[in-house]
């Protein structure tokens, strides 16, 4: 069972590490900006300054209703206009975008209580099975411990930019570089009190001497 324990592990000490480095880098290193923000940038400082979803559900409120007046205003001498091809312009931009944005939010929003779900539920599986495999079964804890750590990998894996960058989707990169930290501490204890790479150390030291 050691060289399986120690493929795993090393698995998936790649998988969390690679991982955590990624949510660092683009935390606090990857640029956000773009050549082309000087064309769009007051709006797109409002976006990604909105402390919370309120904040960002009343400016698009401010727009939508002004989206509702041109509207009102056109139809009022051509009942029968169309807005499709105005979409680009103002101030349906502006809507379109604040729209988005809004559905981003609340798309991390419940990524965020999926992740602390799952990533719970992975912890008291990795738990359970060290228990196991400690005083019971070895092969039963193994199961638990693989779908556990699974959980973990899984569920603080990457979140690959769509949308609107606000602060939610900063705060759900936070939360999976702060719990792939704590699976990679846990993964560490769990090689330590299974000794899985116990006989090599000393078969190294033994080598070496």
């Amino acid at each position: 069972m050691k060289p399986l324990l120690r493929t795993l592990a090393v698995l998936a000490a790649l998988a969390l590490t690679t991982q955590t480095v990624r949510h660092a880098y683009v935390l606090w290193f990857e640029p956000r900006s773009s050549v082309l923000d000087k064309y769009d940038r007051p709006l797109k400082d409002e976006i990604e300054t909105a402390g919370s979803l309120d904040e960002l559900l009343h400016r698009y409120d401010v727009a939508r209703k002004e989206v509702d007046r041109v509207k009102a205003e056109r139809r009022a001498t051509n009942p029968q206009a169309e807005f499709g091809a105005q979409q680009d312009s103002e101030p349906f931009a502006s809507e379109r975008a604040l729209r988005e944005a809004v559905t981003s939010w609340e798309g991390r929003a419940k990524d965020v209580r999926s992740l602390r779900f799952y990533w719970g539920i992975g912890f008291v599986f990795s738990v359970v099975g060290l228990v196991l495999y400690l005083r019971v079964n070895a092969w039963a804890g193994l199961t638990f411990m693989i779908i556990g750590f699974s959980e973990a990998v899984y569920w603080t894996s990457p979140t690959f930019f769509s949308g609107a960058a606000t602060a939610e989707f900063d705060r759900l990169l936070v939360h999976k570089f702060v719990l792939s930290i704590v699976s990679i501490v846990a993964l560490a204890s769990a090689i330590y009190f299974l000794r899985i790479f116990r006989d090599e150390r000393k078969g190294f030291v033994a080598a070496a001497g």
